[in-house]
Protein backbone atom coordinates (compact mmCIF):
# COMPACT_ATOMS: atom_id res chain seq x y z
CA UNK A 1 0.00 0.00 0.00
CA UNK A 2 1.27 3.08 -0.92
CA UNK A 3 2.36 5.72 2.05
CA UNK A 4 -0.13 8.27 3.11
CA UNK A 5 0.93 12.32 2.69
CA UNK A 6 -1.52 15.07 4.05
CA UNK A 7 -0.46 18.76 3.55
CA UNK A 8 -3.08 21.70 3.31
CA UNK A 9 -2.67 24.68 0.77
CA UNK A 10 -3.76 26.83 3.91
CA UNK A 11 -6.15 27.11 6.86
CA UNK A 12 -9.57 26.98 5.43
CA UNK A 13 -11.31 30.57 5.73
CA UNK A 14 -12.83 31.42 9.50
CA UNK A 15 -16.67 31.25 9.69
CA UNK A 16 -16.48 28.99 6.52
CA UNK A 17 -18.69 25.26 6.84
CA UNK A 18 -16.61 22.23 7.30
CA UNK A 19 -17.16 19.47 4.68
CA UNK A 20 -20.42 18.02 5.37
CA UNK A 21 -21.70 20.30 6.70
CA UNK A 22 -24.98 22.16 6.22
CA UNK A 23 -25.13 26.31 6.10
CA UNK A 24 -28.73 26.61 6.41
CA UNK A 25 -28.92 30.51 6.59
CA UNK A 26 -27.47 30.31 3.27
CA UNK A 27 -29.01 26.59 2.23
CA UNK A 28 -24.83 25.66 1.18
CA UNK A 29 -23.89 21.95 1.62
CA UNK A 30 -20.14 21.78 1.49
CA UNK A 31 -18.36 18.47 0.90
CA UNK A 32 -17.66 16.16 -2.08
CA UNK A 33 -18.93 17.53 -5.53
CA UNK A 34 -16.46 15.15 -7.88
CA UNK A 35 -14.46 11.71 -6.70
CA UNK A 36 -13.26 9.13 -9.13
CA UNK A 37 -11.05 7.29 -6.02
CA UNK A 38 -13.74 5.97 -3.50
CA UNK A 39 -14.36 3.21 -5.65
CA UNK A 40 -10.71 1.83 -5.93
CA UNK A 41 -10.03 2.55 -2.27
CA UNK A 42 -13.50 0.87 -1.30
CA UNK A 43 -11.50 -2.28 -2.71
CA UNK A 44 -14.23 -2.17 -5.72
CA UNK A 45 -13.04 -5.15 -7.76
CA UNK A 46 -13.78 -3.32 -10.55
CA UNK A 47 -11.89 -0.04 -10.15
CA UNK A 48 -8.60 0.36 -10.77
CA UNK A 49 -5.87 2.37 -11.10
CA UNK A 50 -2.59 3.20 -13.14
CA UNK A 51 -0.05 5.48 -14.67
CA UNK A 52 1.26 6.10 -17.76
CA UNK A 53 4.51 5.15 -18.85
CA UNK A 54 4.28 7.77 -22.02
CA UNK A 55 6.23 10.74 -22.08
CA UNK A 56 6.87 13.75 -21.74
CA UNK A 57 4.48 13.64 -18.69
CA UNK A 58 5.21 16.01 -16.25
CA UNK A 59 2.17 17.94 -16.76
CA UNK A 60 -1.19 15.98 -17.22
CA UNK A 61 -4.70 17.58 -16.94
CA UNK A 62 -7.91 16.52 -17.27
CA UNK A 63 -12.42 18.24 -17.74
CA UNK A 64 -14.31 17.20 -14.83
CA UNK A 65 -18.03 18.20 -14.71
CA UNK A 66 -18.74 18.45 -10.16
CA UNK A 67 -21.92 17.82 -8.48
CA UNK A 68 -24.99 19.63 -10.24
CA UNK A 69 -25.41 23.09 -8.13
CA UNK A 70 -21.73 23.67 -6.98
CA UNK A 71 -20.56 27.06 -7.30
CA UNK A 72 -17.28 26.93 -5.80
CA UNK A 73 -14.14 24.74 -4.94
CA UNK A 74 -12.89 24.20 -1.44
CA UNK A 75 -10.17 21.81 -1.58
CA UNK A 76 -8.41 18.68 -3.49
CA UNK A 77 -7.96 14.96 -2.81
CA UNK A 78 -4.57 14.60 -4.96
CA UNK A 79 -2.33 11.36 -5.94
CA UNK A 80 1.20 11.40 -7.46
CA UNK A 81 3.02 9.22 -8.33
CA UNK A 82 6.40 8.82 -8.64
CA UNK A 83 8.14 6.24 -11.36
CA UNK A 84 11.18 8.38 -12.24
CA UNK A 85 14.03 5.88 -10.60
CA UNK A 86 14.58 8.99 -8.40
CA UNK A 87 13.77 9.18 -4.41
CA UNK A 88 12.82 12.34 -3.69
CA UNK A 89 12.77 14.00 -0.27
CA UNK A 90 10.24 16.68 -0.87
CA UNK A 91 7.15 17.31 -3.52
CA UNK A 92 6.27 20.47 -5.15
CA UNK A 93 2.30 20.32 -5.90
CA UNK A 94 1.35 22.58 -9.18
CA UNK A 95 -2.42 22.76 -9.73
CA UNK A 96 -4.26 24.88 -12.29
CA UNK A 97 -7.84 25.11 -12.17
CA UNK A 98 -9.43 26.35 -15.64
CA UNK A 99 -12.81 27.66 -16.22
CA UNK A 100 -13.71 26.15 -19.72
CA UNK A 101 -12.64 23.17 -21.16
CA UNK A 102 -12.41 22.14 -24.54
CA UNK A 103 -15.43 19.69 -26.26
CA UNK A 104 -15.20 19.95 -30.10
CA UNK A 105 -12.73 17.25 -30.71
CA UNK A 106 -10.01 19.78 -32.10
CA UNK A 107 -6.78 20.29 -29.57
CA UNK A 108 -3.94 22.56 -30.98
CA UNK A 109 -2.25 25.55 -30.42
CA UNK A 110 -5.17 27.77 -31.64
CA UNK A 111 -7.52 26.22 -29.70
CA UNK A 112 -5.95 24.18 -26.42
CA UNK A 113 -7.68 22.10 -23.93
CA UNK A 114 -8.65 24.94 -21.42
CA UNK A 115 -9.18 28.24 -21.27
CA UNK A 116 -10.06 30.95 -18.86
CA UNK A 117 -7.85 29.87 -15.89
CA UNK A 118 -8.78 30.77 -12.67
CA UNK A 119 -6.77 30.35 -10.37
CA UNK A 120 -3.55 28.43 -9.97
CA UNK A 121 -1.71 27.30 -6.54
CA UNK A 122 1.77 25.70 -5.16
CA UNK A 123 2.56 23.92 -2.06
CA UNK A 124 5.46 22.37 -0.84
CA UNK A 125 5.29 18.80 1.20
CA UNK A 126 8.75 16.96 2.67
CA UNK A 127 9.07 13.69 3.68
CA UNK A 128 9.90 10.20 1.72
CA UNK A 129 8.56 10.56 -2.02
CA UNK A 130 10.43 7.00 -3.17
CA UNK A 131 10.20 5.73 -6.41
CA UNK A 132 7.74 2.87 -7.59
CA UNK A 133 4.89 4.33 -5.38
CA UNK A 134 2.03 6.99 -5.37
CA UNK A 135 0.94 9.35 -2.12
CA UNK A 136 -1.81 9.69 -1.68
CA UNK A 137 -2.20 13.61 -0.41
CA UNK A 138 -6.09 13.15 1.39
CA UNK A 139 -8.06 14.07 4.71
CA UNK A 140 -8.68 11.60 7.07
CA UNK A 141 -11.59 10.09 7.13
CA UNK A 142 -11.00 9.12 3.50
CA UNK A 143 -13.54 11.37 1.14
CA UNK A 144 -14.73 13.63 4.30
CA UNK A 145 -11.93 16.51 4.75
CA UNK A 146 -9.70 17.32 1.61
CA UNK A 147 -6.10 16.79 1.85
CA UNK A 148 -5.59 19.90 0.52
CA UNK A 149 -7.37 23.31 1.47
CA UNK A 150 -8.13 26.18 -0.12
CA UNK A 151 -7.42 29.24 2.24
CA UNK A 152 -10.61 31.21 0.05
CA UNK A 153 -13.30 29.15 -1.78
CA UNK A 154 -12.72 29.57 -5.43
CA UNK A 155 -15.74 30.64 -7.02
CA UNK A 156 -16.85 29.07 -10.51
CA UNK A 157 -18.75 30.13 -13.32
CA UNK A 158 -20.17 26.91 -14.36
CA UNK A 159 -19.44 23.29 -13.29
CA UNK A 160 -17.51 22.09 -15.84
CA UNK A 161 -14.21 22.47 -15.03
CA UNK A 162 -10.27 21.80 -16.21
CA UNK A 163 -7.74 20.63 -13.86
CA UNK A 164 -4.07 20.51 -14.25
CA UNK A 165 -1.54 19.32 -12.06
CA UNK A 166 2.57 19.47 -11.99
CA UNK A 167 4.78 17.76 -9.76
CA UNK A 168 8.30 18.88 -9.11
CA UNK A 169 10.74 16.69 -6.98
CA UNK A 170 13.70 18.00 -4.80
CA UNK A 171 17.06 16.16 -3.80
CA UNK A 172 18.17 18.40 -1.47
CA UNK A 173 14.92 20.68 -0.30
CA UNK A 174 16.15 23.43 -2.24
CA UNK A 175 15.87 22.96 -5.71
CA UNK A 176 12.54 21.51 -7.45
CA UNK A 177 12.83 20.08 -11.06
CA UNK A 178 10.39 18.60 -13.57
CA UNK A 179 10.51 14.76 -13.97
CA UNK A 180 9.06 12.72 -16.50
CA UNK A 181 7.58 9.85 -14.54
CA UNK A 182 6.59 12.20 -12.02
CA UNK A 183 3.12 12.36 -12.99
CA UNK A 184 -0.47 11.80 -11.86
CA UNK A 185 -2.27 8.56 -11.07
CA UNK A 186 -5.43 7.46 -13.77
CA UNK A 187 -8.36 6.03 -12.24
CA UNK A 188 -10.21 3.95 -14.42
CA UNK A 189 -13.18 1.11 -14.48
CA UNK A 190 -16.08 2.48 -13.01
CA UNK A 191 -17.33 5.90 -13.42
CA UNK A 192 -17.18 8.80 -10.54
CA UNK A 193 -19.25 8.59 -7.72
CA UNK A 194 -19.50 12.02 -7.30
CA UNK A 195 -19.29 14.29 -10.53
CA UNK A 196 -19.17 12.87 -14.06
CA UNK A 197 -16.53 12.78 -16.93
CA UNK A 198 -16.17 15.51 -19.66
CA UNK A 199 -14.51 12.58 -21.61
CA UNK A 200 -13.00 9.23 -20.88
CA UNK A 201 -8.78 9.66 -21.26
CA UNK A 202 -6.39 12.69 -19.88
CA UNK A 203 -4.24 15.23 -21.20
CA UNK A 204 -0.42 15.42 -20.92
CA UNK A 205 2.44 17.74 -22.16
CA UNK A 206 3.02 16.02 -25.29
CA UNK A 207 4.70 19.38 -26.71
CA UNK A 208 6.46 19.83 -23.89
CA UNK A 209 4.36 22.47 -22.16
CA UNK A 210 4.45 24.24 -19.19
CA UNK A 211 2.04 26.48 -18.54
CA UNK A 212 -0.73 24.44 -17.17
CA UNK A 213 -2.72 24.07 -20.75
CA UNK A 214 -2.41 21.70 -23.50
CA UNK A 215 -1.68 22.27 -27.54
CA UNK A 216 -2.20 17.78 -28.11
CA UNK A 217 -4.69 15.49 -28.95
CA UNK A 218 -6.16 13.83 -25.38
CA UNK A 219 -4.58 10.27 -24.41
CA UNK A 220 -5.97 7.26 -23.46
CA UNK A 221 -4.77 3.95 -21.83
CA UNK A 222 -7.92 2.48 -23.49
CA UNK A 223 -10.26 2.01 -20.71
CA UNK A 224 -13.48 2.60 -19.70
CA UNK A 225 -14.03 5.54 -17.47
CA UNK A 226 -10.24 6.80 -17.26
CA UNK A 227 -9.33 10.41 -15.78
CA UNK A 228 -6.66 11.53 -13.42
CA UNK A 229 -7.49 10.22 -9.55
CA UNK A 230 -8.55 13.24 -7.74
CA UNK A 231 -11.04 14.11 -5.59
CA UNK A 232 -12.29 17.94 -5.29
CA UNK A 233 -14.77 19.49 -2.10
CA UNK A 234 -16.86 22.20 -2.86
CA UNK A 235 -20.03 24.65 -2.06
CA UNK A 236 -23.22 23.52 -3.32
CA UNK A 237 -26.48 25.18 -3.86
CA UNK A 238 -28.99 22.71 -4.07
CA UNK A 239 -31.32 22.37 -7.20
CA UNK A 240 -34.58 24.13 -6.28
CA UNK A 241 -36.39 20.84 -6.90
CA UNK A 242 -34.39 19.17 -3.84
CA UNK A 243 -35.60 22.58 -1.51
CA UNK A 244 -39.34 21.56 -2.80
CA UNK A 245 -39.41 17.53 -2.08
CA UNK A 246 -37.67 18.71 1.21
CA UNK A 247 -40.74 20.71 2.21
CA UNK A 248 -42.84 17.97 1.20
CA UNK A 249 -41.03 15.30 3.27
CA UNK A 250 -41.00 17.40 6.28
CA UNK A 251 -44.75 18.12 6.02
CA UNK A 252 -45.72 14.82 5.53
CA UNK A 253 -43.86 13.57 8.76
CA UNK A 254 -45.58 16.50 10.95
CA UNK A 255 -49.27 15.67 9.40
CA UNK A 256 -48.24 11.75 10.04
CA UNK A 257 -47.18 13.03 13.52
CA UNK A 258 -50.58 14.59 13.76
CA UNK A 259 -52.68 12.14 12.96
CA UNK A 260 -51.29 9.71 15.34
Amino acid sequence: MAPMAQAQLLDQSAGAPSPGQVDVGSAVVTGLVFDNMSNFEGGNPNAHVAATSSTPNYFMGEGYTLTPGTIDITGFDLYPVNLSGVNYTGLKINIFVWGSVNTSGTVNAATPAFGNLLASYTLTSSGAFNTGFYFPFEGSPNGVNPGITLATPLAIPSTTIGLTFNYQGTTDGVNYVNANNLSSLISYGTPPTAGALVFSGYYRNANSEVNGNFTSSLRTLGNANESLGVRVYGDVVPEPTSFALAGLGMAAVMIFRRRK
